[in-house]
């Protein structure tokens, strides 16, 4: 019984009390049943304010069998149900909303308009939303998150997460001021940052900076939890991730739940750090991540952490001897370098990030891999399947203007055939002329070909 079943059905047992708790005769049982009709009541979720000697006697019936309960008001059979859609028109609409969550209100109106016979919707719009809300087929409802529970990762670089966040203003080294984002990585189970930092841009590049460093300061993760943001989904990310070994794991779209330790980190980032910043003064780009630091390894790292009872640092040392190292000898930066294809040019160039290099010139008209840092793109390599070939070199225009040409070594010349296909048809159209031709021409053989047609003596 609920509240509201409860509070009328204590106000009817009010009513009738006098009439149930002892045994009357029939004639005394309607005179009380009169008395009590006869007065005025604010009677629960209802506007009237009078009973009729009928509805207290079979009040009082009911109460005799069936006790307190027997009281409340009994709930309509159809419930939950509406009474105005059809069951074919109500399973036609569910499976619509159902195919398409997106589908609004009037949408829906215009096509079951459109399959009802009369060419107007069944219902109207405000049945519709109505039907929608009570079976729980309202947008929000069907693409309601479902529940999460609390989750933390068992040791420490078992599971890594990452985000963006956007930063403060700093000063431009031309002149001016420009925006600078926040690329960070948390350990789940630790909260340690095994790196952080501010970028001029929200690029690839400044996100895989920022894991290579994590990586040569705490060792390899197992797992790498991020957004579905572009920069996460890259094929270049994809490929380092599978040459160290980290397994990247997307957040479902519109979830963000499973990124919640981040985001507190952020918080106290924003509390503790960006709003306790000079603002009469304008850092440049390294003064900010200067002081990042010092507040990351003095005060977040070393304070305790409510959620752990211990600090950060502390928690991640706790797991120090099982965390992935890479082996000694491995170049991380060259693990970390983009890998392009590029087709080199008829000139022996080839078209990187807006910049022309120059390849040795057996590779052109030729696709060629190339594999570059790109944050420092001055070094490019061009690789031939998985062997390295040569080194491409930035084409400076002004140096190449002022280098002499190559001129092109001169070729033999070539065995005349006497093969001619214009003289071919001439022949062909007058034969009679082409054989008193070798007769005519007699005087103007060369003097070896006579020689040759001299009898032998």
């Amino acid at each position: 019984m609920d509240t509201r079943a409860e509070k009328i059905a204590l106000f009817r047992y009010g009513l009738i009390a006098p009439l149930v708790l002892e045994v009357l005769p029939r004639g005394e049982l309607t005179r009380r049943a009169e008395e009590i009709a006869a007065r005025k009541y604010e009677i629960p979720y209802s506007e009237r304010t009078s009973l009729s000697v009928d509805t207290l006697l079979d009040w009082a019936l009911r109460y005799r069998r069936g006790g307190f309960p027997a009281l409340a008001p009994k709930p309509r059979c159809d419930r939950g149900q509406s009474r105005v859609v059809a069951p074919l028109l109500a399973e036609l609409i569910e499976r619509l909303k159902r195919e398409n969550p997106h589908r609004t209100g009037m949408t829906l109106l215009r096509e079951l308009a459109l399959v009802s016979n009369t060419g107007s919707p069944a219902v109207s719009a405000a049945t519709l939303y109505r039907f929608l809300k009570q079976r729980g087929l309202t947008t929000p409802q069907l693409l309601a998150a479902p529940a999460h529970k609390k989750f933390e990762a068992e040791r420490s670089n078992q599971i890594w997460q990452s985000d963006m966040l956007f930063g403060p203003y700093v000063q431009r080294s031309g002149g001016g001021r420009m925006q600078v984002f926040l690329y960070a990585v948390l350990d789940d189970a630790s909260r340690l940052l095994p790196h952080a930092q501010f970028y001029s841009h929200q690029g690839l590049d400044a996100f895989l900076d920022c894991l290579r460093q994590a990586v040569a300061a705490r060792g390899v993760c197992t797992r790498l939890y991020v957004d579905n943001a572009k920069v996460f989904r890259s094929s270049q990310l994809a490929r380092i991730a599978a040459s160290i070994g980290i397994l990247i794991t997307h957040t479902p779209p519109y979830q963000p739940q499973g990124r919640g330790k981040i985001e507190r980190f952020f918080r106290s980032l924003r509390e503790q750090f960006l709003a306790n910043l000079d603002p009469q003064r304008t850092l440049t780009l390294e003064e900010l991540n200067q002081r990042l630091w010092i507040w990351i390894e003095q005060v977040y790292h070393r304070s305790e952490h409510s959620g752990l009872g211990t600090t950060p640092l502390l928690r991640w040392q706790r797991d120090i001897e099982s965390i992935r190292q890479l082996p000694p000898a491995t170049d991380l930066r060259r693990l970390f370098f983009y890998r392009l294809n590029r087709l080199v040019r008829r000139d022996s160039t080839f078209l990187l990030r807006g910049q022309f290099y120059e390849a040795p010139p057996q590779f052109a008209g030729e696709t060629i891999e190339v594999r570059f840092d790109p944050l420092d793109p001055s070094e490019v390599e061009i690789y031939v399947g998985e062997e390295a070939q040569a080194m491409a070199r930035r084409v400076d225009p002004v140096l190449n203007a002022q280098l002499p040409s190559r001129k092109p070594l001169p070729s033999p010349a070539p065995v005349p055939t006497g093969i001619n296909f214009v003289e071919f048809l001439a022949q062909k159209q007058h034969p009679a002329e082409a054989e008193k031709e070798p007769h005519q021409d007699e005087e103007t053989k060369p003097e070896a070909t006579k020689a040759e047609e001299k009898p032998k003596e």
